[in-house]
């Protein structure tokens, strides 16, 4: 938890760092989505990053965000699933154009998963409120 704390902190300078490559100018957001994002990525003028591979990374980290409540939070309430359903789009656009895939098969299921995350409500998710991360699920703790 400590360390979600401190890498999705006030500044938004991690979150920044980790979305803007997955973000691209012709996304499809409206204002109240736009408005939600941190400001540094409000009105993003730039393209998807081209490498494979830094998407991967990217979306893998966005996911293991996702393991805390407060990483849940703060990526709800700073529009990345608004973001994250444009790569979404966009991956699905170059397939039915037969262009370059945006995304492998296995980052198309960890971004579906991290969507699927992001737009569930704290109280949809069946996890105690008391648990520090969602990796300790099915983990005996010891009193």
């Amino acid at each position: 938890m400590r360390l979600h704390g401190s890498l999705l902190d006030a500044s938004d300078e991690y979150l920044c760092a980790i979305l803007a490559p997955l973000m691209d100018v012709n996304d499809n957001l409206d204002e109240e989505e736009i408005g939600k994002l941190p400001v540094r990525l409000q009105y993003y003028e730039k393209e998807r990053d081209p490498s494979d591979i830094v998407r991967q990374k990217l979306i893998e980290a966005l996911f293991q965000l996702c393991a805390t409540k407060h990483g849940r939070q703060v990526l709800r309430s700073k529009g990345v699933y608004p973001a994250m359903r444009e790569l979404d789009k966009a991956t699905e656009e170059a397939e039915s154009k037969k262009e370059r895939k945006l995304l492998s098969s296995q980052q198309e299921h960890t971004l579906h998963a991290l969507i699927g995350i992001l737009i569930r409500y704290e109280s949809e998710m069946d996890v105690d409120p008391e648990l520090s991360s969602i990796r300790d699920l099915g983990t005996v703790q010891e009193e």
